[in-house]
Protein backbone atom coordinates (compact mmCIF):
# COMPACT_ATOMS: atom_id res chain seq x y z
CA UNK A 1 0.00 0.00 0.00
CA UNK A 2 1.04 3.80 -0.73
CA UNK A 3 0.15 6.02 1.82
CA UNK A 4 -1.70 9.26 0.26
CA UNK A 5 -1.79 11.33 3.38
CA UNK A 6 -1.75 10.76 7.41
CA UNK A 7 -3.39 11.71 9.96
CA UNK A 8 -2.71 15.05 11.55
CA UNK A 9 -3.04 15.50 15.35
CA UNK A 10 -3.05 18.40 17.29
CA UNK A 11 -0.05 19.32 18.13
CA UNK A 12 2.56 21.33 20.15
CA UNK A 13 4.92 22.31 16.93
CA UNK A 14 2.06 23.90 14.78
CA UNK A 15 -0.34 26.02 16.13
CA UNK A 16 -3.87 25.54 15.18
CA UNK A 17 -7.32 25.48 16.23
CA UNK A 18 -8.06 21.80 17.09
CA UNK A 19 -10.67 21.72 14.83
CA UNK A 20 -8.59 22.60 11.86
CA UNK A 21 -7.65 19.23 12.81
CA UNK A 22 -10.28 17.05 14.29
CA UNK A 23 -13.63 17.97 15.94
CA UNK A 24 -14.30 16.28 18.72
CA UNK A 25 -16.87 16.11 21.27
CA UNK A 26 -16.48 16.55 25.02
CA UNK A 27 -15.88 12.61 25.71
CA UNK A 28 -12.86 12.66 23.51
CA UNK A 29 -9.44 14.74 23.52
CA UNK A 30 -6.45 14.71 21.65
CA UNK A 31 -3.00 14.69 23.98
CA UNK A 32 -0.65 17.46 22.17
CA UNK A 33 2.02 15.50 24.10
CA UNK A 34 1.75 11.62 22.90
CA UNK A 35 0.73 12.73 19.76
CA UNK A 36 -2.76 10.30 20.40
CA UNK A 37 -6.72 10.77 20.67
CA UNK A 38 -8.23 9.35 24.46
CA UNK A 39 -11.86 8.19 24.08
CA UNK A 40 -14.63 8.06 27.09
CA UNK A 41 -17.41 5.78 26.35
CA UNK A 42 -19.47 7.99 23.52
CA UNK A 43 -16.52 9.68 22.74
CA UNK A 44 -16.70 11.11 18.71
CA UNK A 45 -13.94 12.30 16.82
CA UNK A 46 -14.58 13.44 12.84
CA UNK A 47 -11.74 14.72 10.45
CA UNK A 48 -14.14 16.31 8.17
CA UNK A 49 -11.88 19.36 8.64
CA UNK A 50 -8.46 21.38 6.91
CA UNK A 51 -6.04 19.02 7.41
CA UNK A 52 -7.69 15.87 7.41
CA UNK A 53 -10.58 16.16 4.69
CA UNK A 54 -9.13 13.97 1.75
CA UNK A 55 -10.03 16.54 -1.03
CA UNK A 56 -11.73 13.99 -4.04
CA UNK A 57 -11.18 16.18 -6.47
CA UNK A 58 -8.06 17.03 -6.48
CA UNK A 59 -6.48 13.55 -6.26
CA UNK A 60 -9.05 11.97 -9.15
CA UNK A 61 -8.38 15.13 -11.50
CA UNK A 62 -4.51 14.64 -10.44
CA UNK A 63 -3.90 11.31 -10.10
CA UNK A 64 -6.94 9.15 -11.59
CA UNK A 65 -6.85 6.60 -8.77
CA UNK A 66 -8.45 3.67 -9.18
CA UNK A 67 -8.41 1.97 -5.11
CA UNK A 68 -8.56 3.53 -1.81
CA UNK A 69 -8.55 2.55 1.62
CA UNK A 70 -8.42 3.67 4.91
CA UNK A 71 -5.68 2.49 7.58
CA UNK A 72 -6.96 3.26 11.45
CA UNK A 73 -4.52 2.25 14.29
CA UNK A 74 -4.99 2.32 17.91
CA UNK A 75 -7.00 0.20 20.94
CA UNK A 76 -10.41 -0.32 21.62
CA UNK A 77 -13.77 -1.14 20.03
CA UNK A 78 -15.76 1.94 17.98
CA UNK A 79 -17.75 2.57 15.00
CA UNK A 80 -16.20 3.63 12.10
CA UNK A 81 -18.36 5.47 9.39
CA UNK A 82 -16.91 7.42 6.44
CA UNK A 83 -18.87 10.04 4.79
CA UNK A 84 -18.88 12.52 1.97
CA UNK A 85 -19.73 16.24 1.84
CA UNK A 86 -20.80 18.07 -1.35
CA UNK A 87 -20.83 21.67 -2.04
CA UNK A 88 -24.51 22.66 -1.73
CA UNK A 89 -25.77 18.81 -1.82
CA UNK A 90 -26.55 16.87 0.87
CA UNK A 91 -24.02 14.86 2.63
CA UNK A 92 -23.43 11.32 2.09
CA UNK A 93 -22.23 8.03 4.05
CA UNK A 94 -20.80 5.83 2.46
CA UNK A 95 -19.75 2.66 4.62
CA UNK A 96 -19.82 1.97 7.94
CA UNK A 97 -17.93 -0.46 9.94
CA UNK A 98 -18.04 -1.66 13.58
CA UNK A 99 -13.64 -2.15 14.53
CA UNK A 100 -12.19 -3.56 17.67
CA UNK A 101 -8.69 -2.36 17.51
CA UNK A 102 -5.67 -4.32 19.62
CA UNK A 103 -2.06 -2.56 19.62
CA UNK A 104 0.21 -2.78 16.75
CA UNK A 105 -2.38 -3.92 14.55
CA UNK A 106 -4.04 -1.81 12.26
CA UNK A 107 -7.41 -2.53 10.26
CA UNK A 108 -7.42 -1.46 6.72
CA UNK A 109 -11.07 -0.59 5.15
CA UNK A 110 -11.52 -0.60 1.25
CA UNK A 111 -13.75 2.10 0.11
CA UNK A 112 -15.79 0.34 -2.65
CA UNK A 113 -17.21 3.33 -3.38
CA UNK A 114 -14.02 5.39 -4.34
CA UNK A 115 -13.97 5.01 -8.56
CA UNK A 116 -17.81 6.44 -8.31
CA UNK A 117 -16.77 9.85 -6.62
CA UNK A 118 -15.82 12.51 -8.69
CA UNK A 119 -15.59 15.66 -6.27
CA UNK A 120 -16.00 16.52 -2.70
CA UNK A 121 -14.19 16.00 0.61
CA UNK A 122 -14.02 12.51 2.18
CA UNK A 123 -14.26 12.34 5.88
CA UNK A 124 -14.23 9.98 8.43
CA UNK A 125 -16.03 9.95 12.46
CA UNK A 126 -15.16 7.23 15.00
CA UNK A 127 -17.30 6.42 17.86
CA UNK A 128 -16.07 5.33 21.33
CA UNK A 129 -17.92 2.11 22.52
CA UNK A 130 -15.97 1.56 25.69
CA UNK A 131 -13.10 3.88 26.35
CA UNK A 132 -9.83 3.55 24.27
CA UNK A 133 -7.26 5.38 21.93
CA UNK A 134 -7.00 6.49 18.56
CA UNK A 135 -2.83 6.05 17.53
CA UNK A 136 -2.85 7.31 13.76
CA UNK A 137 -4.95 6.82 10.74
CA UNK A 138 -4.20 6.68 6.76
CA UNK A 139 -5.57 7.39 3.18
CA UNK A 140 -3.85 4.43 1.32
CA UNK A 141 -4.07 3.25 -2.22
CA UNK A 142 -3.46 0.29 -3.98
CA UNK A 143 -2.05 1.57 -7.38
CA UNK A 144 1.15 2.07 -8.07
CA UNK A 145 2.75 5.24 -8.49
CA UNK A 146 3.63 6.94 -11.84
CA UNK A 147 5.94 8.76 -11.69
CA UNK A 148 9.96 8.36 -9.74
CA UNK A 149 10.09 10.98 -7.46
CA UNK A 150 13.03 12.00 -5.39
CA UNK A 151 12.22 15.50 -3.59
CA UNK A 152 14.53 17.78 -2.41
CA UNK A 153 13.40 20.13 0.26
CA UNK A 154 15.46 22.93 0.02
CA UNK A 155 15.52 26.22 3.13
CA UNK A 156 17.30 29.50 2.67
CA UNK A 157 18.40 30.48 6.32
CA UNK A 158 19.36 34.24 7.39
CA UNK A 159 20.07 34.53 11.05
CA UNK A 160 17.25 33.07 12.52
CA UNK A 161 18.49 29.71 14.42
CA UNK A 162 15.96 29.94 16.82
CA UNK A 163 13.89 29.18 14.09
CA UNK A 164 15.64 26.86 11.94
CA UNK A 165 17.14 24.77 13.59
CA UNK A 166 14.37 23.50 15.82
CA UNK A 167 12.11 23.27 12.19
CA UNK A 168 15.34 20.91 10.63
CA UNK A 169 14.96 18.82 13.72
CA UNK A 170 11.47 18.16 13.55
CA UNK A 171 11.72 17.30 9.81
CA UNK A 172 14.28 14.96 10.57
CA UNK A 173 12.38 13.17 12.90
CA UNK A 174 9.04 13.58 11.28
CA UNK A 175 9.75 12.79 7.68
CA UNK A 176 13.57 12.27 7.15
CA UNK A 177 13.61 9.22 9.26
CA UNK A 178 10.25 7.55 8.03
CA UNK A 179 11.40 4.51 6.15
CA UNK A 180 9.05 4.66 3.45
CA UNK A 181 9.79 8.39 2.88
CA UNK A 182 13.96 7.88 3.58
CA UNK A 183 15.24 6.95 0.88
CA UNK A 184 12.82 9.67 -1.15
CA UNK A 185 13.61 13.31 0.28
CA UNK A 186 16.50 15.03 1.37
CA UNK A 187 17.21 18.75 3.03
CA UNK A 188 19.48 21.20 1.68
CA UNK A 189 19.82 24.16 3.72
CA UNK A 190 21.79 27.27 2.54
CA UNK A 191 23.07 29.37 5.53
CA UNK A 192 23.14 32.57 3.92
CA UNK A 193 24.43 33.94 7.56
CA UNK A 194 27.25 31.52 7.85
CA UNK A 195 26.57 30.72 11.26
CA UNK A 196 23.95 27.85 11.71
CA UNK A 197 26.55 26.05 12.98
CA UNK A 198 24.52 22.51 11.96
CA UNK A 199 26.75 19.73 11.37
CA UNK A 200 25.37 17.27 7.95
CA UNK A 201 23.74 14.27 9.05
CA UNK A 202 21.73 11.61 6.74
CA UNK A 203 19.51 13.30 4.34
CA UNK A 204 20.37 16.99 5.32
CA UNK A 205 23.25 18.93 3.71
CA UNK A 206 24.08 22.68 4.73
CA UNK A 207 25.88 24.38 2.32
CA UNK A 208 27.52 27.92 3.91
CA UNK A 209 26.85 30.65 1.69
CA UNK A 210 27.30 34.57 0.77
CA UNK A 211 23.82 36.26 1.31
CA UNK A 212 22.44 37.01 -2.19
CA UNK A 213 19.01 37.11 -0.41
CA UNK A 214 15.89 34.28 -1.22
CA UNK A 215 16.80 34.57 -4.67
CA UNK A 216 20.61 33.52 -4.55
CA UNK A 217 19.97 31.09 -1.31
CA UNK A 218 17.15 29.04 -3.38
CA UNK A 219 18.96 28.99 -6.75
CA UNK A 220 22.17 27.31 -4.69
CA UNK A 221 19.80 24.80 -3.41
CA UNK A 222 18.48 24.08 -6.26
CA UNK A 223 22.06 23.60 -8.57
CA UNK A 224 22.96 21.65 -5.67
CA UNK A 225 20.27 19.45 -6.33
CA UNK A 226 20.92 19.14 -10.02
CA UNK A 227 24.48 18.58 -9.10
CA UNK A 228 23.96 15.90 -6.74
CA UNK A 229 22.18 13.89 -9.26
CA UNK A 230 18.89 11.77 -9.17
CA UNK A 231 16.77 14.72 -7.69
CA UNK A 232 13.25 15.03 -9.89
CA UNK A 233 11.87 17.45 -7.64
CA UNK A 234 12.19 20.63 -5.55
CA UNK A 235 10.72 22.03 -2.64
CA UNK A 236 11.29 25.63 -1.79
CA UNK A 237 10.01 26.17 1.88
CA UNK A 238 10.53 29.32 4.29
CA UNK A 239 13.60 28.19 7.20
CA UNK A 240 10.81 28.17 10.19
CA UNK A 241 9.39 25.08 7.94
CA UNK A 242 6.08 26.11 9.60
CA UNK A 243 3.91 23.40 8.31
CA UNK A 244 2.83 19.76 9.46
CA UNK A 245 5.52 17.54 8.23
CA UNK A 246 2.19 15.63 6.41
CA UNK A 247 1.78 18.34 4.35
CA UNK A 248 5.02 17.70 2.86
CA UNK A 249 4.71 13.94 2.31
CA UNK A 250 1.19 14.19 1.02
CA UNK A 251 2.49 16.34 -1.58
CA UNK A 252 5.32 13.94 -2.34
CA UNK A 253 2.51 10.97 -2.92
CA UNK A 254 0.48 13.84 -5.39
CA UNK A 255 3.58 14.32 -7.14
CA UNK A 256 4.39 10.32 -7.25
CA UNK A 257 0.77 9.36 -8.58
CA UNK A 258 0.19 12.42 -10.66
CA UNK A 259 -0.73 11.58 -14.02
CA UNK A 260 1.15 14.84 -15.20
CA UNK A 261 4.78 14.92 -14.74
CA UNK A 262 4.98 18.43 -14.99
CA UNK A 263 3.08 18.64 -11.98
CA UNK A 264 4.09 21.77 -9.43
CA UNK A 265 2.03 21.95 -5.99
CA UNK A 266 1.69 25.26 -4.46
CA UNK A 267 1.24 25.60 -0.53
CA UNK A 268 -1.76 27.76 0.88
CA UNK A 269 -0.26 30.03 3.44
CA UNK A 270 -2.72 30.84 7.25
CA UNK A 271 -2.84 33.93 9.01
CA UNK A 272 -0.27 33.38 11.81
CA UNK A 273 -2.45 35.43 14.42
CA UNK A 274 -5.14 33.45 12.84
CA UNK A 275 -4.17 30.21 11.95
CA UNK A 276 -7.85 29.46 10.89
CA UNK A 277 -8.07 32.35 8.23
CA UNK A 278 -6.94 31.89 4.75
CA UNK A 279 -4.51 34.12 3.30
CA UNK A 280 -4.56 32.74 -0.01
CA UNK A 281 -4.51 29.45 -1.89
CA UNK A 282 -2.31 30.15 -4.73
CA UNK A 283 -2.12 33.59 -6.57
CA UNK A 284 -1.86 35.05 -9.77
CA UNK A 285 -0.34 38.56 -11.07
CA UNK A 286 -1.73 40.88 -13.89
CA UNK A 287 0.53 43.69 -12.61
CA UNK A 288 -0.33 43.56 -9.24
CA UNK A 289 -0.67 39.99 -6.65
CA UNK A 290 -4.14 38.77 -7.04
CA UNK A 291 -4.84 36.26 -3.72
CA UNK A 292 -6.70 33.48 -4.80
CA UNK A 293 -9.69 32.18 -1.62
CA UNK A 294 -8.78 34.99 0.52
CA UNK A 295 -10.31 35.46 3.95
CA UNK A 296 -12.24 31.49 4.38
CA UNK A 297 -12.08 30.59 7.37
CA UNK A 298 -10.55 27.31 7.17
CA UNK A 299 -12.70 25.74 10.32
CA UNK A 300 -15.75 25.58 8.13
CA UNK A 301 -17.01 22.56 6.16
CA UNK A 302 -18.70 25.21 3.36
CA UNK A 303 -15.02 27.18 3.28
CA UNK A 304 -13.19 24.32 3.17
CA UNK A 305 -15.42 23.02 0.03
CA UNK A 306 -15.09 26.15 -1.88
CA UNK A 307 -11.02 26.33 -1.21
CA UNK A 308 -11.23 23.00 -3.27
CA UNK A 309 -13.36 24.71 -6.37
CA UNK A 310 -11.16 25.16 -8.80
CA UNK A 311 -12.07 28.21 -10.71
CA UNK A 312 -8.88 30.00 -11.76
CA UNK A 313 -5.57 28.54 -11.33
CA UNK A 314 -2.43 29.79 -9.56
CA UNK A 315 0.01 31.17 -12.41
CA UNK A 316 3.15 30.99 -9.35
CA UNK A 317 3.52 29.37 -6.45
CA UNK A 318 4.97 31.47 -3.36
CA UNK A 319 8.19 30.31 -1.83
CA UNK A 320 7.33 29.73 1.67
CA UNK A 321 6.29 26.21 0.02
CA UNK A 322 6.77 24.92 -3.82
CA UNK A 323 7.18 21.71 -5.03
CA UNK A 324 7.91 22.03 -8.42
CA UNK A 325 9.90 19.30 -11.14
CA UNK A 326 13.58 20.28 -11.67
CA UNK A 327 13.71 19.20 -15.33
CA UNK A 328 10.47 21.53 -16.29
CA UNK A 329 12.89 24.85 -15.38
CA UNK A 330 13.17 26.58 -18.44
CA UNK A 331 14.30 30.14 -17.11
CA UNK A 332 15.76 30.66 -13.63
CA UNK A 333 14.39 34.02 -11.49
CA UNK A 334 16.09 38.00 -12.37
CA UNK A 335 17.83 37.84 -9.35
CA UNK A 336 16.14 40.17 -7.10
CA UNK A 337 17.19 39.14 -4.05
CA UNK A 338 14.08 38.70 -2.48
CA UNK A 339 10.49 39.58 -3.14
CA UNK A 340 9.08 39.11 -6.62
CA UNK A 341 11.12 36.21 -7.64
CA UNK A 342 8.69 33.77 -7.23
CA UNK A 343 6.07 35.42 -9.65
CA UNK A 344 9.26 35.75 -12.00
CA UNK A 345 9.82 31.85 -11.66
CA UNK A 346 6.52 30.87 -12.25
CA UNK A 347 5.86 33.51 -14.91
CA UNK A 348 8.78 32.62 -16.88
CA UNK A 349 8.09 28.63 -16.23
CA UNK A 350 4.81 28.22 -16.87
CA UNK A 351 4.15 25.49 -14.45
CA UNK A 352 1.12 23.67 -14.04
CA UNK A 353 0.20 24.37 -10.30
CA UNK A 354 -2.38 22.27 -8.11
CA UNK A 355 -3.01 23.24 -4.57
CA UNK A 356 -4.84 21.10 -1.85
CA UNK A 357 -6.40 21.54 1.26
CA UNK A 358 -3.96 20.91 4.25
CA UNK A 359 -0.92 21.73 2.08
CA UNK A 360 -0.05 25.29 3.79
CA UNK A 361 2.16 27.10 5.97
CA UNK A 362 1.65 30.08 8.51
CA UNK A 363 3.04 33.19 8.45
CA UNK A 364 3.04 36.50 9.53
CA UNK A 365 0.54 39.21 7.67
CA UNK A 366 2.53 40.96 4.91
CA UNK A 367 1.34 44.34 5.62
CA UNK A 368 2.83 43.95 9.47
CA UNK A 369 6.05 43.43 7.63
CA UNK A 370 5.55 46.16 5.90
CA UNK A 371 8.47 49.37 6.02
CA UNK A 372 10.96 51.15 4.17
CA UNK A 373 13.05 48.14 3.10
CA UNK A 374 9.98 46.29 1.88
CA UNK A 375 8.49 49.39 0.10
CA UNK A 376 11.72 49.93 -2.03
CA UNK A 377 11.69 45.88 -2.65
CA UNK A 378 8.36 45.43 -3.71
CA UNK A 379 8.47 49.20 -6.18
CA UNK A 380 11.63 47.60 -7.33
CA UNK A 381 10.07 44.06 -8.50
CA UNK A 382 6.49 45.69 -9.69
CA UNK A 383 8.38 47.96 -12.46
CA UNK A 384 10.94 45.13 -13.66
CA UNK A 385 7.69 42.84 -14.15
CA UNK A 386 6.13 45.74 -15.62
CA UNK A 387 8.75 46.66 -17.99
CA UNK A 388 9.06 42.42 -18.97
CA UNK A 389 4.94 42.51 -19.38
CA UNK A 390 5.19 44.14 -23.23
CA UNK A 391 2.51 46.38 -24.09
CA UNK A 392 0.90 46.32 -20.31
CA UNK A 393 4.35 48.60 -19.35
CA UNK A 394 2.90 51.64 -19.43
CA UNK A 395 -0.23 50.99 -17.07
CA UNK A 396 2.41 48.69 -14.49
CA UNK A 397 4.67 51.28 -13.92
CA UNK A 398 1.70 53.96 -13.69
CA UNK A 399 0.20 51.27 -10.88
CA UNK A 400 3.60 51.47 -9.18
CA UNK A 401 2.91 55.41 -9.02
CA UNK A 402 -0.50 55.76 -8.07
CA UNK A 403 -0.38 53.02 -5.47
CA UNK A 404 2.71 52.15 -4.00
CA UNK A 405 3.68 55.82 -3.86
CA UNK A 406 1.04 57.65 -3.21
CA UNK A 407 -0.80 55.66 -1.03
CA UNK A 408 2.18 56.31 1.42
CA UNK A 409 2.81 60.03 0.66
CA UNK A 410 -0.84 60.13 1.62
CA UNK A 411 -0.61 58.16 5.06
CA UNK A 412 2.55 60.47 6.17
CA UNK A 413 5.12 57.83 5.10
CA UNK A 414 7.52 59.65 3.90
CA UNK A 415 10.42 57.11 4.14
CA UNK A 416 8.60 54.29 2.47
CA UNK A 417 7.40 56.91 -0.42
CA UNK A 418 10.76 57.87 -0.85
CA UNK A 419 11.64 54.09 -0.97
CA UNK A 420 10.00 53.88 -3.64
CA UNK A 421 11.54 56.99 -5.63
CA UNK A 422 14.82 55.23 -4.64
CA UNK A 423 13.51 52.18 -6.31
CA UNK A 424 12.60 53.86 -9.61
CA UNK A 425 16.21 55.56 -9.79
CA UNK A 426 17.94 52.07 -9.79
CA UNK A 427 15.38 50.69 -12.49
CA UNK A 428 16.43 53.34 -14.67
CA UNK A 429 20.11 52.09 -14.36
CA UNK A 430 19.03 49.12 -16.54
CA UNK A 431 19.19 45.91 -15.26
CA UNK A 432 22.77 45.51 -14.97
CA UNK A 433 22.44 47.19 -11.81
CA UNK A 434 20.56 44.00 -10.58
CA UNK A 435 24.20 42.09 -11.35
CA UNK A 436 26.23 45.18 -9.29
CA UNK A 437 24.09 45.48 -6.27
CA UNK A 438 22.83 41.39 -6.41
CA UNK A 439 23.72 41.45 -2.42
CA UNK A 440 22.08 45.06 -1.71
CA UNK A 441 24.24 45.31 0.83
CA UNK A 442 25.15 49.37 -0.30
CA UNK A 443 21.11 49.59 -0.85
CA UNK A 444 20.27 48.21 2.93
CA UNK A 445 22.96 50.11 4.57
CA UNK A 446 21.60 53.34 2.82
CA UNK A 447 18.26 52.74 3.84
CA UNK A 448 18.47 51.81 7.38
CA UNK A 449 20.23 54.75 7.50
CA UNK A 450 17.29 56.94 6.99
CA UNK A 451 15.24 58.25 10.28
CA UNK A 452 13.59 55.54 11.50
CA UNK A 453 9.90 57.06 11.78
CA UNK A 454 8.32 53.78 10.70
CA UNK A 455 9.53 51.41 12.56
CA UNK A 456 7.43 49.14 15.09
CA UNK A 457 8.35 49.56 18.75
CA UNK A 458 6.40 48.60 22.21
CA UNK A 459 4.06 51.30 23.11
CA UNK A 460 1.73 52.40 25.87
CA UNK A 461 -1.28 52.55 24.43
CA UNK A 462 -2.63 54.85 26.95
CA UNK A 463 -0.31 57.41 26.83
CA UNK A 464 -1.85 58.12 23.22
CA UNK A 465 -4.96 60.40 22.86
CA UNK A 466 -6.26 58.84 19.96
CA UNK A 467 -8.97 59.36 17.79
CA UNK A 468 -10.81 56.08 16.27
CA UNK A 469 -10.48 55.52 12.77
CA UNK A 470 -13.24 57.20 10.23
CA UNK A 471 -15.67 55.16 9.46
CA UNK A 472 -18.35 54.45 6.35
CA UNK A 473 -18.13 55.75 3.05
CA UNK A 474 -16.36 58.91 2.00
CA UNK A 475 -18.96 61.58 0.10
CA UNK A 476 -17.04 63.11 -3.68
CA UNK A 477 -17.09 66.36 -1.76
CA UNK A 478 -14.85 65.05 0.54
CA UNK A 479 -12.63 62.77 -1.49
CA UNK A 480 -12.17 65.83 -4.46
CA UNK A 481 -11.23 68.72 -1.41
CA UNK A 482 -8.54 66.37 -1.05
CA UNK A 483 -7.65 65.55 -4.45
CA UNK A 484 -7.49 69.52 -5.00
CA UNK A 485 -5.37 70.01 -1.54
CA UNK A 486 -2.90 67.09 -2.22
CA UNK A 487 -4.36 65.14 0.79
CA UNK A 488 -4.53 68.64 2.80
CA UNK A 489 -0.79 69.59 2.13
CA UNK A 490 -2.45 72.70 0.47
CA UNK A 491 -4.88 73.87 3.11
CA UNK A 492 -3.69 76.78 5.47
CA UNK A 493 -2.62 75.25 9.17
CA UNK A 494 -6.12 76.72 10.52
CA UNK A 495 -7.24 74.39 8.79
CA UNK A 496 -6.10 71.49 10.17
CA UNK A 497 -6.85 68.96 13.56
CA UNK A 498 -4.53 69.44 15.71
CA UNK A 499 -5.22 66.02 16.63
CA UNK A 500 -3.78 62.56 16.49
CA UNK A 501 -6.04 59.36 15.21
CA UNK A 502 -5.74 55.96 15.23
CA UNK A 503 -4.84 53.12 11.93
CA UNK A 504 -4.02 49.81 12.05
CA UNK A 505 -0.93 48.77 10.58
CA UNK A 506 -1.09 48.22 7.27
CA UNK A 507 0.33 48.33 3.71
CA UNK A 508 -0.73 51.82 3.88
CA UNK A 509 -2.78 54.04 5.97
CA UNK A 510 -5.89 55.18 4.95
CA UNK A 511 -5.71 58.57 3.35
CA UNK A 512 -9.49 59.63 3.69
CA UNK A 513 -8.91 58.85 7.40
CA UNK A 514 -6.11 60.51 8.07
CA UNK A 515 -6.61 63.54 6.43
CA UNK A 516 -6.03 66.67 8.28
CA UNK A 517 -4.84 65.29 11.09
CA UNK A 518 -1.97 66.42 12.46
CA UNK A 519 -0.84 63.05 13.22
CA UNK A 520 -1.29 59.21 13.23
CA UNK A 521 -0.84 56.32 15.21
CA UNK A 522 0.01 53.39 13.39
CA UNK A 523 -0.76 50.34 15.86
CA UNK A 524 -0.11 46.24 15.32
CA UNK A 525 -2.27 45.56 18.65
CA UNK A 526 -1.45 41.78 18.89
CA UNK A 527 1.91 42.88 19.78
CA UNK A 528 1.25 45.80 21.51
CA UNK A 529 3.37 47.78 19.05
CA UNK A 530 3.06 50.82 17.01
CA UNK A 531 4.51 54.41 15.73
CA UNK A 532 3.21 58.09 15.08
CA UNK A 533 3.97 59.59 11.78
CA UNK A 534 3.49 63.05 11.07
CA UNK A 535 2.09 65.82 9.20
CA UNK A 536 5.24 67.13 7.69
CA UNK A 537 4.39 69.57 4.80
CA UNK A 538 8.08 70.11 3.49
CA UNK A 539 8.85 66.58 3.39
CA UNK A 540 6.09 65.92 1.32
CA UNK A 541 6.94 67.95 -0.88
CA UNK A 542 10.21 67.18 -1.37
CA UNK A 543 9.38 63.58 -1.83
CA UNK A 544 6.88 64.47 -4.40
CA UNK A 545 8.92 66.57 -6.11
CA UNK A 546 11.87 63.78 -6.73
CA UNK A 547 9.50 61.30 -7.39
CA UNK A 548 8.22 63.48 -10.39
CA UNK A 549 11.06 64.01 -11.95
CA UNK A 550 12.25 60.25 -12.02
CA UNK A 551 8.78 59.34 -13.12
CA UNK A 552 9.27 61.89 -16.01
CA UNK A 553 12.18 60.38 -16.91
CA UNK A 554 10.71 57.02 -16.84
CA UNK A 555 8.16 57.30 -19.26
CA UNK A 556 10.19 59.29 -21.61
CA UNK A 557 12.58 56.63 -21.68
CA UNK A 558 10.11 54.00 -21.49
CA UNK A 559 10.45 51.56 -25.18
CA UNK A 560 14.66 51.76 -24.54
CA UNK A 561 13.86 50.59 -20.69
CA UNK A 562 11.76 47.91 -21.82
CA UNK A 563 14.50 46.07 -24.81
CA UNK A 564 17.13 46.60 -21.99
CA UNK A 565 15.23 44.75 -19.28
CA UNK A 566 14.46 42.09 -21.81
CA UNK A 567 17.23 41.24 -22.91
CA UNK A 568 18.98 41.19 -19.30
CA UNK A 569 16.11 38.83 -18.09
CA UNK A 570 16.94 36.78 -20.63
CA UNK A 571 20.66 35.99 -19.43
CA UNK A 572 19.78 36.44 -15.92
CA UNK A 573 17.70 32.89 -17.07
CA UNK A 574 20.49 30.94 -17.94
CA UNK A 575 21.35 28.74 -15.29
CA UNK A 576 25.18 29.69 -16.68
CA UNK A 577 24.80 32.92 -14.93
CA UNK A 578 23.43 31.68 -11.53
CA UNK A 579 26.60 29.39 -11.48
CA UNK A 580 28.68 31.89 -12.14
CA UNK A 581 27.17 34.06 -9.30
CA UNK A 582 28.09 30.91 -7.19
CA UNK A 583 31.42 30.33 -8.51
CA UNK A 584 30.29 26.82 -9.38
CA UNK A 585 31.52 24.78 -12.50
CA UNK A 586 29.08 23.13 -15.21
CA UNK A 587 26.72 20.49 -14.60
CA UNK A 588 27.78 17.09 -14.35
CA UNK A 589 26.49 14.12 -16.68
CA UNK A 590 23.03 13.46 -15.78
CA UNK A 591 22.60 10.02 -13.68
CA UNK A 592 19.91 7.16 -14.10
CA UNK A 593 16.29 7.80 -13.15
CA UNK A 594 15.19 7.82 -9.07
CA UNK A 595 13.27 4.45 -7.94
CA UNK A 596 9.60 4.33 -8.07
Amino acid sequence: MNTLQSLVLPNLHVPASEDMSLRLNDRAWARLDAGCVEFDTGGVASTDTFYNGLSVGAWQRRCALATLSLVVAGVGDFVLRIGLHRSGQASLWLAEHALSLAEGAPVELPLPAWPTLADGMLFWTLRARRPGRLDGAAWVTADAPRQAVRLGIVITHFNRQQQVLPAIERLRRTLLQRPDLQPHITLTVVDNSGNLGLEPAPGVEVIPSRNLGGTGGFMRGLLALKDGGGHTHALFMDDDASCEADAIARTFALLRHATDPGLAVCGALLREAAPWQLLEKGARFDGQVRPLSPGLDMRRVDHLLEAERVTVRPDYGAWWFFAFPIGEVKAYPFPFFVRGDDIHFGLANRFRIATLNGVACLGEDFSVKHSPMTAYLDARYHLVLALLAGGKARSGVSWVASRLFVKQLSAYHYSSARAVALAVRHVLQGPSFFNEHIDLAGVRAEIASWQPDEKLRPIDRSAYQARPPRQGREGRGRRLLRLLTLQGFLLPDALLKNRMTLQDKAFHGRAGAVFRYRSVLYEHQPSGTGYVAVYDRPRFFAELRGFIRLWRELLRRLPALQAAYAEGAAGYAQEAYWRAVHQLPEAPAARGEPDV
